[in-house]
């Protein structure tokens, strides 16, 4: 996958911002003015990237959560009467 420096720019700057690296985020401003980018543009990617970086970590917590816990219903041994239809005759 190619991408154009434009968007690869966008990128960096909304990485930076995630991550909270201002040398990044400083660099990745000049080249995005370099890149032809308008100062409102920039502002605009980093206004978005700030916006998702406020939403609730406790969210990510949960899905974690959800992923890694583990099953409700622990393995048992099969016979001929336990019903849960996973045994062979």
């Amino acid at each position: 996958m190619s991408l154009d420096r434009r968007t690869t720019v966008i990128a960096q700057i909304s990485a930076a911002v995630a991550c909270n690296a201002l040398a990044a985020l400083r660099l990745a401003i000049t080249e995005g003015l370099d890149a032809g980018l308008t100062k409102a543009e920039i502002q605009e990617v980093i206004r978005l990237a700030k916006d998702v970086q406020q939403q609730p970590i406790s969210h990510v917590s949960h899905l974690t959560d959800q992923i890694f816990r583990d099953p409700k219903k622990k393995p048992h041994e099969h016979s001929a009467h336990c019903g849960c239809g996973g045994h062979h005759a």
